[in-house]
């Protein structure tokens, strides 16, 4: 049975220990160890890392879980069973999860007091940690519970951890309780349970106020809940240093301080609104006269209008528009095909006709295609591809040709 050091505070960042066993494993070496001060993975908490050292070298640590009771540290290089070693803490590592898992006590203990929020989740990764909450919190109750998060953290209430049985755990008064678990079991009280009480496996600060500051960084709606992104300590002040550079910049994009930003870059959307419904109109009013002046210049297979023409100056919107404007108002049978104008990124076409032409659209649009090494598709009426190459005049005159003999057939 390992005998473990990781709940210890002062910290143990070393101690010496003796191998139990070393097995190979996937490239790596799975060693056990009589004592550790190395937290396995578990209870949403990442595992400590560090370094194995005996007389042959130094062997990092690169992850711990225990399996069958037994605490493993994966470990870069073997040890031999029965030798004397050094074990290491990732001293930084440590503290950092310490203070994430006790923010998420604090965030979880005052979400169940002020909004009755059960926590149904929490997952902590390298750079993130999360709590799904069992029920939807509106922002202003965000705000609050960051509010009251901070401050328990300027309190610097006492965190303390009582090991009892799981009997004498399901008769208490906790926010939450490891329902299957057996043998001992560890409560951490938070302000003598004022804040949290809560079975919980993971590694703790001795006080709120080591956790130095708690921030929400984002929330959405989740299972008929919410999940939070929150951050602890170092991470927190990681996160407003981002944030504060992100808005300052943005900020002067806008030529504007961070709190009036809100304000100019809602007046830019109503500006951006407005323009659109502008560019909206003209492009209807644009895509009406070609079509029309498309129809004027069009010939004639048969009884149908054929037009194949390159349109300057127009997108695969404006495309559209036309094709669609064109099969609302024609007054005889007609069958169009119109290429974009040639940008960086290639040109586009469209192509369409009116019921009861021979020329299906999504034949054409294969012929077309094949004509400029195209992809593309469609329906007998409507078709569309795009190239990634320009359209010449001679290749436009070369398939209103095949238009009309395909039509004329």
């Amino acid at each position: 049975m390992t005998e473990i050091l990781y709940y210890e505070y002062p910290m143990v960042v070393s101690c010496t220990a003796k191998v139990v066993s070393c097995t190979a494993k996937d490239g790596a070496y799975l060693v056990a160890l009589d004592r550790t001060p190395i937290f396995p993975e578990g209870g949403g908490q990442l595992p400590d890392r560090g370094s194995i050292v005996s007389g042959a070298g130094t062997a990092e640590i690169t992850d711990c879980h225990t399996v069958g009771g037994e605490i493993l540290h994966t470990c870069s290089a073997p040890f031999t069973p029965g030798e004397a070693v050094t074990v290491n803490l990732d001293v930084p590592r440590r503290l950092d999860h310490a203070e994430q898992h006790t923010g998420e006590h604090v965030l979880s203990g005052l979400a169940s007091k002020l909004f009755g929020a059960v926590n149904v989740g929490f997952h902590m990764a390298e750079d993130y940690c999360t709590i799904d909450l069992d029920i939807e919190l509106a922002p202003e109750q965000l705000v609050e519970l960051e509010l009251a998060a901070n401050r328990a953290v300027r309190a610097d209430l006492p965190v303390h951890t009582e090991v009892t049985d799981g009997d004498d755990a399901s008769s208490r008064r906790l926010r939450k309780r490891a329902e299957k678990a057996q043998g001992e079991v560890r409560i951490v009280y938070i302000d003598n349970g004022k804040v949290d009480s809560c079975t919980c496996c993971g590694t703790h600060l001795p006080h709120t106020g080591m956790v130095g500051a708690i921030r929400i960084t984002d929330s959405q709606h989740y299972k008929g809940g919410t999940r939070l992104w929150f951050a602890c300590g170092g991470r927190a002040s990681s996160a407003s240093v981002r944030e504060h550079a992100a808005l300052t910049a943005l900020a002067r994009q806008y030529s504007t301080s961070r709190e009036e930003l809100p304000n100019a870059i809602r007046k830019q959307m109503d500006e951006l609104t407005a323009a659109k419904a502008e560019l909206k109109a003209k492009s209807a009013l644009l895509a009406a006269g070609t079509a029309a002046a498309l129809v004027e210049n069009a010939v004639k297979a048969g009884s149908v209008l054929i037009t194949c023409e390159k349109l300057a100056g127009m997108n695969a919107n404006d495309l559209k528009l036309v094709c669609d404007r064109l099969a609302e108002s024609a007054k005889e049978p007609f069958a169009a095909l119109v290429f974009a104008e040639n940008r960086e990124g290639g040109t586009d076409y469209r192509m369409a006709c009116s019921q009861g032409v021979k020329l299906s659209m999504k034949e054409l649009c294969a012929a077309v295609n094949a004509a400029v090494n195209g992809k593309g598709g469609g329906s007998p009426l409507f078709a569309q591809g795009k190239t990634s190459r320009g359209v010449d005049a001679q290749t436009v005159d070369m398939l209103k040709s095949y238009m009309i003999k395909a039509i004329e057939g």
